[in-house]
């Protein structure tokens, strides 16, 4: 079984009197892609930005790489963790596999 690159577990995030995800549980293990589909407001952003240290959830636990989400250096985890959000944050002049590669090519990776 692969090690757990990502993990949330029973993640709740509010913004004042406003619950935008209510309990959410999951593993993404090392090696695997995923893709986050739902409906505006189903707290598809929300997760990504837990997921690199932007905001911290109300309650759970986030781990990435085994380690607790506030135990990382969050400006090294953002050099690492990325992501591609829709339209407004692409280069329009690249291909989707190209936006995803342009954080790894900065960094020097393959």
């Amino acid at each position: 079984m692969n090690q757990p690159e990502i993990e949330f577990e029973h993640v709740v995030k509010r913004f004042g009197q406003t619950t935008v995800i209510p309990d959410l549980s999951f593993t993404i293990n090392k090696g695997e892609f995923v893709t986050v589909l739902g409906s505006s407001g189903s707290g598809k952003t929300t997760t990504l930005k837990m997921i690199n240290g932007l905001w911290q959830p109300t309650s759970g636990t986030v781990k990435i790489g085994g380690k607790e989400l506030t135990e990382h250096n969050q400006e090294d985890l953002r050099r690492h963790v990325g992501y591609v959000v829709q339209q407004i944050a692409l280069f329009p002049h690249l291909t989707i596999k190209q936006n995803i590669a342009v954080v790894p090519k900065l960094l020097g990776w393959e």
